[in-house]
């Protein structure tokens, strides 16, 4: 099993959730009270969140993703590149 991890801020959690369905993953959140998972074959992903504050910035802060994949190699390594593509996109 490998894995690998990621911080992510500013994307929508129901963003995240769209694009691990685009890369394969089941159907299937499960959410917990600070984040949730989603599985696919050969791998898994699961993240907690929490509000970023930005210093100078009085809208609240942005919501901060901290995202632990694992899986075997030869899934996650084709997964997280392609989930890290989606990701920086920004949903545009």
């Amino acid at each position: 099993m490998s894995e690998r991890s990621v911080g992510l801020r500013g994307l929508p959690e129901w963003l995240i959730r769209k694009y691990l369905a685009e890369l394969g993953a089941g159907e299937e959140f499960t959410p917990s009270d600070d984040g949730g998972s989603m599985a696919g074959p050969e791998w898994s992903v699961a993240w907690t969140r929490r509000k970023a504050e930005l210093p100078g910035w009085f809208g609240g802060g942005l919501t901060e993703f901290a995202m632990s994949f694992k899986g075997t190699e030869e899934a996650l390594g084709p997964l997280f590149d392609a989930f890290m593509a989606k990701a920086q996109r920004g949903g545009g």
